[in-house]
C-alpha cells in the first residue's frame, strides 16, 4: 500500500490570484509539499453567532507523513485567519505517484 497525505486548508477570496499563489508557492519550495492545488469555493458557517456565506480560496497540499506536521505549522503560522481550516487525511496511491511525492519533499 502507497500512501500520501492530503492538507486542505482555505484562504479569503480577498486574496488576489498572485497572493494566493504565493501563499501556497512557499511551501512547495521549501519541499513540504511535492505540488499544490487550488480552486474557488463557498464556504457557509457559523463565526461570531452569525452565517456567513462567502466565496474563499481551497489549497490542497500532497505530502508525505513524515513531513505533514512541519507542513501543517507552516501553513498555520502564515496563515491570515485567526482559526484557520487545516484538514489532513492519509491516501491511497500508485507507487510511482508516492514515490514522486517523496522525491519531491526529500
Amino acid at each position: 500500500m502507497h500512501q500520501i497525505v492530503i492538507v486542505t486548508t482555505t484562504l479569503p477570496s480577498s486574496m488576489s490570484n498572485n497572493e494566493m499563489l504565493m501563499f501556497k508557492s512557499k511551501f512547495v519550495e521549501a519541499k513540504l509539499s511535492a505540488c499544490a492545488q487550488s480552486n474557488k469555493i463557498n464556504s457557509t458557517y457559523s463565526w461570531d453567532d452569525k452565517l456567513v456565506s462567502e466565496d474563499e480560496w481551497r489549497i490542497i497540499f500532497k505530502t508525505t507523513t513524515n513531513r505533514v506536521d512541519e507542513l501543517i505549522s507552516a501553513i498555520t503560522k502564515a496563515h491570515p485567519y485567526d482559526i484557520p481550516q487545516i484538514v489532513h487525511r492519509i491516501e491511497i496511491t500508485t507507487k510511482e505517484y508516492s514515490s514522486w511525492v517523496e522525491a519531491q519533499v526529500s
